[in-house]
């Protein structure tokens, strides 16, 4: 330890330069009543650190305009549960754009446009929740260029593959990390921002590998496209975002308001998904996989009806980066499924939660 210091010393007298690293994070600790049902058929309450993510960052000028980032996560949730690792990026940036690779949470831009003053636990971004209206953040591996801006537009586009969940218990094959689902990933996206206007765009292609006993890609062919937006007047921010996808996939939307007044923002955020039908492009097998599938990347079950949510929230700012927030959320039909084959009707996952919130920003 002493040499290690003494090397240090030595190597800050000559001059030595390095990469600066920053910390940065939050840190939130709530009352609240969970939405989920206990055994019992009651709601659990009580305190919990449901919001907890520390970032280390450190960016090095290479000259020339050039510039190497490296980003890695983590996430905390109190006393008694496993601190995971989330996001871990390089990123090459310069005048001819940006590259990014490595592994990350991805929630998508439905997600972004929330009024932001709605903190529900399962109603924020996530990784396995299943039975929110939205699709879940998912962890991926990725590719991700970024062209350098043309006016108020941005353009991208990216490569990837689908990793183990958050928390997954690591075995022989997901250790060695790789391809573990089999589903891959390319997107082109654009977002155009101008003053108070902010929109986006993308187009996701699916494609994995073919098992021996499929006629063809079971994925082959299957789109997502989401249109996202958001627009300032001042007195209000509005946001609105709609996705939608080939073969029968739920559709999900989402419409928020947020409304600033002195030090408060007040919030309130609508969503809701369309019922999830069956695939009928393959075989009964392929079929089957491809509902598998489509449980992994959203959450949606074949059977799933409709449902929705609608919450409402408000938050109170001591400064830039300490606040306090109260939010109640209350959900329509999520969780409510019917069976495909035999046609039962399980109970609502999900009814109502509240919680009230100090969070610490850094």
């Amino acid at each position: 330890m002493k040499k290690t210091l003494i090397a240090l010393a030595a190597l800050a007298a000559t001059g030595a330069t390095f990469a600066q690293a920053t910390i940065s994070g939050q840190l939130g600790f709530s009352w609240q009543q969970s939405p989920y049902f206990a055994a019992d058929g009651s709601h659990i309450q009580g305190f919990s650190m449901n919001d907890g993510d520390i970032y280390i960052t450190a960016k090095e000028d290479l000259g020339g305009g050039m510039s190497a980032t490296a980003r890695g996560g983590f996430t905390m949730r109190g006393r008694g549960t496993p601190i995971n690792d989330r996001d871990g990026t390089i990123t090459l940036a310069g005048p001819q754009g940006a590259l990014m690779v490595g592994a990350l949470r991805a929630c998508g831009p439905l997600d972004a446009v929330k009024s932001g003053a709605v903190t529900g636990t399962v109603y924020t971004t996530n990784e396995t929740n299943l039975e929110v209206p939205l699709d879940k953040c998912s962890i991926v591996e990725m590719v991700m260029y970024t062209a350098p801006k043309m006016g108020d537009f941005t353009l991208s586009a990216a490569y990837g593959e689908f990793g183990s969940p958050l928390g997954a218990t690591s075995t022989a094959s997901t250790s060695l990390k790789g391809n573990a689902t089999g589903i891959t990933f390319s997107v082109l996206g654009a977002v155009y921002a101008s003053g108070p206007y902010m929109a986006t765009a993308d187009v996701t292609s699916y494609g994995g590998a073919k098992s021996s006993s499929q006629a063809y890609n079971a994925l082959d062919g299957w789109l997502r496209t989401r249109l996202a937006g958001t627009y300032d007047a001042g007195v209000a921010k509005f946001g609105l975002g709609y996705q939608t996808w080939t073969w029968g996939k739920a559709d999900q939307m989402i419409a928020s308001v947020a409304v600033p007044v002195d030090n408060m923002v007040f919030g309130i955020d609508y969503m809701a998904r369309n019922a999830q039908g069956a695939a009928t492009k393959g075989t009964t097998a392929e079929n089957a996989a491809l509902d598998t599938l489509s449980l992994a990347l959203s959450g949606t079950k074949v059977g799933d009806v409709a449902s929705s949510a609608i919450g409402v929230g408000a938050t109170y700012n001591f400064s830039k980066t300490t606040n306090v927030n109260a939010s109640y959320i209350t959900y329509t039909d999520a969780g409510k499924n019917i069976s495909p084959t035999t046609g039962v009707v399980t109970a609502a996952k999900l009814d109502s939660e509240y919680r009230l919130r100090l969070m610490k920003t850094f």
